[in-house]
């Protein structure tokens, strides 16, 4: 069973979704009104991992163009990526010159498709 931290607001442990498909939603969290307690920087951070599945499945995003896309300071995507990352939704690498980057799990991907609704 996959754990997502108590601290993540996702509220939703379901690890039943193998994958997502390619179909773009174009709603957006913002706009969902069952997403109303979901925590902004997570929700832009979601937005931003889903925009790039719809775009380039299985891509991974340097921190800087993700911090960009979701519109977060690098200290606030830090934070929420080491919280995904801890719940098994993400997976970050960190080069020695410090820059990296972060790929969303297939079950991250089943998350924000339901959050889209």
């Amino acid at each position: 069973m996959m754990v997502v931290p108590q601290d993540s607001h996702l509220g939703h442990t379901d690890d039943s979704h193998p994958a997502v498909p390619a179909a773009a939603s174009q709603q957006t969290l913002a706009e969902n009104p069952g997403n109303d307690n979901l925590d902004p920087a997570l929700a832009a951070l979601l937005q931003a991992f889903w925009d790039t599945h719809q775009e380039a499945p299985g891509k991974r995003l340097s921190l800087a163009r993700l911090s960009k896309r979701a519109d977060l300071p690098m200290s606030t995507l830090r934070r929420t990526l080491t919280q995904l990352e801890d719940g098994g939704l993400v997976t970050v690498s960190i080069d020695e010159d410090g820059t990296g980057s972060a790929l969303a799990t297939p079950e991250l991907l089943g998350l924000i498709e339901d959050l889209l609704g």
